[in-house]
């Protein structure tokens, strides 16, 4: 009887008849809100990202990211599009035995990155392989840290290394002088992390502590002749002091190329010191704009419907989203937006004129509007976190769409709407409605069709 009790429970508990003993005395961790298991030297991993055999990338994305590269390209910028790998395809050395009761497989899993890099490079996305990068991590370098899912300021060293590679042997480095720029160590510093704080619940002795010694970035005096140069083993100059040569992150020269970072935790987080490394190995000062808490779109968003961005476009621009980051969770209207707002300047006037405090209203013959037609609704400054627009045929059907921005992201004012999703042919007022007061500057304008729109 207890032996069949005991198979029952292992059949009924995924690794339960697998489990190491708890270096922390926890137990049921993979009970928590976020499911994880203890693997080996305190390393955690989560149930459904870490250990998740598929991380899938619709083909429909893939052509997305593409069209976006091409648009971006046409108005002088390159995209680099960086999948940060999981825990488990890119550090399954310390995953315990009971891992493979959850249906983990490395080769399975390691496929999976390998694919959607491989397929992403052949539509034309310049997509990096962070994975075999941070495969080749030292025995005892830890690329994540232990219980947390980020990387580390080593993992976030070889991502930047493997992203620098890349953008340095891109056709549009060719005119880039590069600036020399090098990485010292700076103060231990903790972080705050809630997945450690939630596992800390279950576990009676401390965890380990989301803790690095920090980097910190500054530029050289002298600028590098020769773009291979950062990539040797042998040491660079001497760096500038810190008050005429630390890394600014708010600007960058106006004679130099330009990269923008942007992306979730990962790149925001000020442990890993990613931004300084990626500043490091691509020659280029990177300016940060990724946003904490903004999951995929959130800090693309922001910056692609700013000011900034269209009034000074970047020479490159580092998009960072985890592999777990579905692109099509929220279906095609996020990517639908990037795209409009890569493109040309929505310049086009449609003779637009106020309805009420708040409102804009433009009127259209029936016909006039095309399926990839795309519109800017700009309330003419920031402030503004939603637009209501309102679509209206010929026969006093309307149709409302709104366009809201998170508490986290950036309220640029300024929302894009491609028709496609919501066109028909008899289509003959487009209106918008701000949760802020009209300005004398706010608009409602057409944008370009770009030449990289294949619809």
């Amino acid at each position: 009887m207890m032996r069949a009790a005991l198979i029952l429970s292992a059949i009924l508990l995924p690794g339960a008849a697998l489990a190491q003993q708890s270096q922390f005395q926890c137990s049921r961790t993979q009970y928590a809100p976020t499911a994880s298991i203890e693997g080996k030297d305190g390393v955690f991993y989560r149930v459904q990202s870490d250990l998740r055999l598929q991380h899938p990338m619709d083909d429909i994305v893939v052509g997305q990211l593409a069209h976006l590269s091409r648009v971006l390209a046409e108005q002088g910028t390159t995209l680099i599009f960086v999948n940060v790998p999981t825990k488990g395809q890119a550090m399954p050395a310390y995953l315990p035995p009971e891992a493979a009761a959850y249906g983990y497989d490395a080769g399975t899993m390691q496929a999976n990155y390998r694919d959607v890099i491989d397929r992403l490079t052949a539509a034309g996305v310049a997509a990096p392989d962070l994975m075999t990068a941070m495969l080749g991590a030292g025995p005892d370098e830890k690329v994540f840290f232990q219980a947390d899912f980020h990387w580390t300021p080593a993992g976030a060293r070889l991502a930047a290394r493997a992203i620098g590679e890349m953008i340095r042997s891109h056709p549009a480095y060719a005119d880039v002088t590069p600036v020399e720029f090098t990485s010292q160590e700076g103060p231990v510093e903790v972080a705050f992390s809630g997945l450690r704080r939630e596992l800390q619940t279950f576990c009676k002795d401390s965890l380990p502590p989301v803790e690095a010694t920090t980097w910190i970035t500054t530029r050289a005096a002298e600028e590098v002749n020769d773009a291979s140069d950062i990539f040797a083993d042998a040491g660079g100059g001497e760096a500038a002091p810190a008050e005429a040569g630390t890394l600014d992150i708010f600007g960058t020269g106006e004679a130099e190329a330009s990269l923008a970072l942007v992306g979730t935790s990962f790149s925001d987080s000020s442990v890993n010191n990613f931004a300084g490394f990626l500043s490091e190995y691509a020659g280029i000062e990177a300016v940060n704009y990724a946003i904490t808490g903004g999951n995929q779109f959130g800090a693309m968003t922001s910056y692609l419907t700013s000011r900034e961005f269209a009034e000074d476009r970047p020479t490159f621009l580092v998009w960072e989203n985890p592999i777990y980051n579905s692109l099509a969770q929220f279906g095609p209207v996020p990517m639908d937006e990037l795209i409009a707002a890569a493109g040309p300047a929505c310049d086009i006037e449609t003779g637009a004129a106020p309805e009420g405090p708040d409102t804009l209203a433009a009127r259209f013959e029936p016909g006039q509007l095309k399926p990839a037609d795309a519109f800017l609704f700009d309330l003419g400054g920031e402030g503004s976190r939603v637009a209501t627009v309102t679509l209206e045929g010929a026969d006093g059907i309307t149709r409302s769409i709104r366009i809201e921005r998170g508490d986290r992201l950036r309220a640029t004012g300024r929302f894009f709407l491609r028709l496609e999703p919501y066109w028909r042919p008899d289509l003959t007022r487009v209106a918008v409605t701000f949760d802020r007061p009209l300005r004398e500057t706010s608009a409602l304008t057409l944008c370009p069709t770009p030449k990289g729109d294949d619809s």
